[in-house]
């Protein structure tokens, strides 16, 4: 399964700070364990957007996936770790679990067309030698 392995200090983007609103709020992108699949990366997006729990300082549409990164663009550090940690965990467990149902599910697809075919091939080759020419 998919983990976070920690904050990417040398990637956090500095603050404008210029006071419009939200220039105290910055780029945080955490690494992963390894890349993750587009089916992955989607559900976790998804995931973050509309989370089973979060706190009232959840932001919708601030994650993105990006190679092996997660990215929260328009946090701070104090905010991941205050209350957006327990979110980011949450959600790439409920990432790890709804791939592997997809998986699972896809499989499952493929395996009926298989057998489907195979019945089928038999069918095919029985019928077949029931015919003669004679």
């Amino acid at each position: 399964p998919l983990e976070i392995v920690g904050v990417i200090v040398d990637e956090v983007s500095e603050p404008k700070m210029d006071g419009t609103p939200g220039s105290a709020l910055y780029r945080v992108p955490f690494r992963l364990n390894r890349k993750p699949s587009s089916i992955w990366s989607k559900i976790f997006i998804h995931t973050w957007n509309s989370p089973p729990r979060y706190t009232s300082m959840h932001r919708p549409g601030i994650a993105s996936v990006s190679g092996a990164k997660i990215i929260l663009n328009g946090t701070t550090i104090e905010e991941v770790k205050q209350y957006h940690r327990a979110t980011l965990i949450l959600c790439v467990e409920e990432a790890n679990k709804e791939e592997k149902k997809y998986l699972e599910q896809i499989r499952k697809e493929e395996e009926k067309k298989r057998k489907k075919s195979e019945d089928h091939r038999k069918n095919l080759e029985s019928e077949a030698g029931e015919i003669t020419f004679d």
